[in-house]
């Protein structure tokens, strides 16, 4: 099981809050239309649809209430959250840098997307 600060979680709230954010602009609402409706500030909804704040579940059925749309749609589906994003032409954006920088890229891009470090 993921932990909370685990980037697949992180790719989860972002993906949940790129779905909010495609349903409210659908039902042509603002984030402050949609913040009053629900009680909220306009800015968290800014941060909900970011994937900056984590939202309880009987909100998340609030939001999908409001705009008129079943919880299942604001849910991504569970392999667009299981790979990380490929980075196919790194390679090509790295050549003409020294060792060292190129290892420190790698294995900052490891953690940011969850992949081990490749072994040399």
């Amino acid at each position: 099981m993921p932990q909370s600060d685990d980037p697949q979680v992180d790719r989860f709230y972002l993906s949940v809050g790129d779905r909010i954010r495609d349903a409210r602009s659908a039902a042509r609402l603002t984030q402050a239309e949609l913040a009053a409706s629900l009680g909220l500030a306009r800015s968290s909804i800014a941060n909900i649809e970011g994937g900056r704040q984590r939202l309880p579940l009987h909100m998340f059925v609030l939001i999908a209430e409001t705009l008129n749309v079943n919880v299942s749609e604001l849910l991504p589906d569970p392999a667009e959250n299981q790979s990380a994003p490929e980075l196919s032409n790194i390679d090509e954006q790295l050549q003409g840098v020294d060792e060292s920088s190129r290892d420190f890229v790698a294995s900052t891009l490891a953690q940011l997307i969850g992949k081990p470090e490749p072994k040399e």
